[in-house]
């Protein structure tokens, strides 16, 4: 929660529609993918990535949706 409004984007290897991750970035107006497996193994720290809320897509580097 402290980081809420340094995020652009939340995005979580477990939990679900319901789960706590999902109730608080609605509330907070962040988009959310929960549920993504492997994402941390596949990610770095720092690394820029594209986070489509409305299909629960996860994408490395910058994605245009307009593209």
């Amino acid at each position: 929660v402290p980081y809420l409004d340094k995020i652009s984007a939340l995005v979580t290897e477990e939990g679900g529609l319901t789960s706590h991750a999902a109730i608080v970035s609605l509330e907070a107006g962040i988009p959310c993918v929960v549920g993504a497996q492997g994402v941390v193994s596949a990610l770095q720290t720092g690394q820029i990535i594209t986070v489509n809320s409305n299909n629960g897509a996860v994408y490395i580097g910058v994605v245009n949706a307009g593209a």
